[in-house]
């Protein structure tokens, strides 16, 4: 039987940890307090050795299953930092932490991820515009290459727009992939190593035999396993695909 807090490991498994600091940090924060919500677990909680946080029994679980190796010592700090736990002292003196209402706060927050959205005109104008419309409406940031300055630097620009987001969507349409530009975005993605979100649409299936020239880290990027499909060619398919999307960012619509 399926555990409560299996149900919830499995459910935020569902969101990609963004690959930010500060973002990171913020998953964190609302994640634990959520738990708290869910009754998962207690609000005051870890052992701590040094600026290390040593978890324990359910929280513990979570965070090994959840965070992995992508919770180093210095989330202590940063956790401190940003408000969202504060030291406390029990009569006897010794330490221990708790989370606070800036934590409890993020759970009705949507995550102000800065997203980049990858596209070939040709194939994605439309679709790219329709993504780009529906994070805005739930304050995320997203960003698409049509919004920069003619005349700047905009290679340069591009790159540094990548290495600055959160998470990388990439929309794949039949011939997206014949794109040198599009493939160097998704592989300054891969090398500033974002969480990377393809949805493939109008039909866009990836053959390895039909890409003989795409490499490989671009190929496993994008892969079905990984992939939100747009099953549908028609308005509700469209919309199904972007609800998926969303609920990646752990919103609901």
């Amino acid at each position: 039987m399926t555990s409560e807090l299996d149900k919830f490991i499995e459910e935020r498994s569902k969101i990609p940890i963004p690959s930010g600091d500060v973002a990171r940090i913020r998953l964190l924060a609302q994640e634990l307090a959520l738990g708290v919500h869910r009754d998962l677990w207690f609000s005051s909680f870890g052992s701590f050795r040094g600026e290390s946080i040593l978890f324990r029994d359910d929280m513990d679980r979570y965070v090994k299953n959840r965070w992995g190796k992508l919770i180093p010592g210095k989330n202590l700090p940063l956790l401190r930092g940003h408000g969202y736990v504060e030291e406390k002292r029990t009569d006897r003196g010794h330490r221990y932490f708790l989370l606070t209402k800036a934590a409890f706060d993020l759970i009705q927050e949507t995550q102000p991820y800065n997203i980049f959205i990858s596209y070939r005109r040709l194939d994605s104008s439309a679709l790219a515009l329709l993504v780009l419309a529906r994070l805005k409406e739930h304050e995320l940031f997203p960003f698409v290459d049509m919004a920069l300055e003619a005349g700047g630097n905009w290679h340069a620009d591009l790159e540094e727009r990548i290495k600055g987001c959160d998470y990388f969507i990439i929309l794949l349409g039949k011939e997206t992939l014949s794109s040198p530009m599009t493939v160097k975005e998704i592989q300054w993605a891969l090398q500033y190593e974002k969480t990377i979100i393809p949805l493939w649409h109008s039909g866009f299936v990836l053959q390895e035999e039909e890409w003989p020239d795409i490499p490989p880290p671009v190929r496993d990027a994008v892969q079905q396993t990984n992939a939100i499909i747009v099953q549908d060619e028609s308005a509700s398919g469209y919309n199904t695909a972007i609800v998926e999307l969303l609920n990646r960012f752990g919103v609901t619509p």
